[in-house]
């Protein structure tokens, strides 16, 4: 009797599973007003996050603004931080709407920011550019059922321990840092074997913050110029023979050495100046003095004369025999 009791409430749990909704997608408000979708969980120490396409991650309490229902909601509360009297605030809004894939909400902004300050070129045009890609957009019949595209494959992003960061850095890693890692250390470094410094060639917002993740662990907060990245970049490691960057005063080490020097300072901390280079100027070689009386710019009246020759007394000179013989009276 117990065994059949057991089994049915087996069967009823097994059926409570299958019957029950998966978690709802989720929408998450960085510090830096960026949104990332999944699936959350509230943590202890943060939040995870399940995606479809990048890997699951895990973000500290202080990254997360806010997690919404969706991104409507999320404009909803951007919109709440922004100064809505200013054109400029809506401008960017209208920048962030398009971004996060809100086209009427972005249009709409536009055309607030070119009404609240007449003669706002940028706004002007920013909605007319929104108002051309609304006419070309195809119409989407909603009876027809989209397919859905297949992801490409590619590396696969791996989760990585998430440490805080400066968000002023991200702009400058994303646009600038990532090429130099990629161009410069991914031969080696996203090899499947490699676990320690580990690079993806992922394009796209999930691989830049995986690299960006990866390269934080490698920056040393206290004395960012000698963080294992900038010292390895430097020298030959592992099994390569040469080292990434033969001097400090390649361009590239240098955007890795500003990003590394402000990357993991307070939150804020804007970007520091590039370093001047070191390398002394060439110079060139000694040129011997000019000859006597052939100096350029020299006319002939500052020349100095000629040294005259000495030439030894004749013993049969004239001069000499004339000299010494008595005249005659």
């Amino acid at each position: 009797m117990n065994a059949a009791f057991r089994t049915l409430a087996c069967l009823l749990l097994g059926t409570a599973v299958a019957n029950a909704e998966p978690p709802a997608t989720r929408v998450v408000i960085l510090d830096n007003e960026n949104l990332i979708e999944g699936e959350v969980t509230r943590l202890a120490t943060g939040y995870q996050i399940r995606r479809a396409v990048g890997g699951d991650m895990t973000l500290p309490t202080s990254r997360v603004k806010a997690v919404v229902a969706d991104r409507k909601e999320a404009f909803a509360f951007v919109c709440e931080r922004a100064n809505l009297r200013d054109a400029d605030e809506r401008l960017r809004l209208a920048r962030w709407c398009s971004t996060n894939g809100l086209p009427t909400e972005a249009l709409s902004e536009a055309r607030i920011a070119a009404k609240m300050r007449p003669g706002f070129g940028a706004a002007e045009r920013y909605a007319q550019s929104l108002e051309m890609t609304a006419k070309t957009a195809p119409v989407v019949d909603p009876a027809v059922v989209q397919a859905k595209t297949e992801t490409p494959a590619g590396d696969k992003v791996t989760d990585v321990p998430v440490i805080d960061y400066n968000s002023e850095s991200f702009p400058l890693f994303a646009s600038r840092v990532n090429s130099v890692l990629v161009n410069a250390c991914a031969n080696c470094h996203a090899r499947d074997d490699i676990k320690g410094f580990r690079l993806t060639r992922t394009s796209g917002r999930p691989g830049v913050t995986k690299n960006m993740m990866s390269a934080l662990q490698q920056v040393n907060a206290a004395e960012p110029t000698q963080s294992p990245i900038l010292v390895k970049a430097l020298m030959p490691h592992g099994s390569a023979t040469e080292a990434p960057f033969k001097t400090r005063n390649h361009p590239a080490f240098q955007t890795l050495e500003t990003w590394a020097r402000f990357a993991r300072a307070a939150d804020g901390t804007l970007e520091p100046e590039r370093p001047l280079p070191t390398t002394e100027p060439r110079k060139l070689p000694d040129l011997p003095p000019p000859p006597p009386g052939n100096v350029f710019g020299q006319d002939s009246k500052t020349v100095p004369p000629k040294p005259t020759k000495t030439v030894a007394d004749d013993p049969f000179d004239p001069a000499i025999f004339n000299g010494t013989v008595r005249p005659r009276k």
